[in-house]
């Protein structure tokens, strides 16, 4: 099976990366940057809450053959903010977990 390098760049730095991991195809190569975004995004955020994360997967030959990014963005209110469509003291109904496909 071919070997891929992830290369990672946040807000500051890029690390290159020299071993790599053996992977299917490019698209696994791809979802395996993004569980490694993941890892590494919630240890690392700065100060505010925002990260911004790139991953670039290379192959063998040093082609990049897929790319992918995560983005968190937090931001402190120093006041609580009422959404639109919210009723102050309004109780969900129902059960508080959501299903998801």
């Amino acid at each position: 099976m071919p070997r891929y390098f992830f290369d990672i760049h946040d807000d500051v730095l890029a690390v290159s990366d020299a071993e790599g991991e053996v992977c299917a195809s490019p698209d696994e190569a791809g979802r395996r940057a993004a569980q490694i975004l993941l890892e590494i995004a919630q240890p690392n955020l700065n100060q505010n809450g925002c990260s911004e994360l790139l991953a670039l997967v290379r192959d063998e030959t040093q082609r990049v053959v897929f790319t992918t990014t995560l983005s968190i963005v937090g931001k402190r209110f120093d006041a609580p903010v009422l959404l639109p469509g919210c009723h102050g003291g309004a109780r969900r109904s129902g059960s508080s977990e959501r299903q998801y496909a």
